[in-house]
């Protein structure tokens, strides 16, 4: 039953990110598509929550999976916000806050499904983490639809001017070394 879930998980998630993102991003835009797939993730977690049996279980991967539109749409947002000079920045801080997720949210996870196990408490609520996730990603949800979304018009004035002239060479054929301006 678990490969079985597992290949679910895969191909649900390589049909929505190789096929889905795209056409949802050109159709509601990257704004609507954050949220979409935000709201998506949370129904997802609620309703693998709420299972009983594996078929519920399963039911709820691919409502899990339309999540999976809503990161490539948010990480389009936030490059749309920052210089070119800072791109690398943004991707590594966005990376590193990955990481730092995929380290809290197992033990968190883990913890939380310890607790409502445990049989020295008066109610059993396995599905508890799953529904902490929902509440998460429905608070998230409602947050990305205050998201100002800025117009492509606009975004020349954010970033800042880039000579287009090229260096001047001296007689040994290589650009003076001059010291990059930093926007802090």
């Amino acid at each position: 039953m678990i490969g079985f879930s597992l290949m679910i998980v895969g191909i649900v998630t390589a049909a929505i990110s190789g096929g889905l993102t795209g056409i949802m991003v050109k159709r509601f835009g990257e704004k609507r598509t954050l949220y979409i797939g935000q709201f998506f993730g949370s129904s997802g977690m609620l309703v693998a929550g709420l299972a009983k049996t594996g078929a519920w279980l399963l039911a709820s991967i691919p409502i899990i999976s339309l999540w999976n539109i809503s990161m490539p749409a948010a990480q389009s947002m936030m490059t749309h916000r920052v210089s070119e000079r800072e791109q690398g920045e943004l991707q590594g801080a966005l990376q590193s806050m990955r990481s730092i997720t995929f380290i809290i949210g197992p033990w968190l996870f883990l913890r939380i499904f310890g607790w409502f196990i445990d049989p020295k408490r008066p109610f059993h609520v396995p599905g508890a983490p799953y529904f902490l996730a929902a509440a998460l990603l429905f608070t998230a949800m409602l947050m990305s639809t205050r998201i100002r979304q800025t117009p492509l018009q606009s975004q020349a004035a954010i970033l800042p001017s880039v000579p287009l002239v090229p260096p001047e060479v001296t007689a040994t054929g290589a650009a003076p070394v001059t010291e990059a301006e930093e926007n802090v």
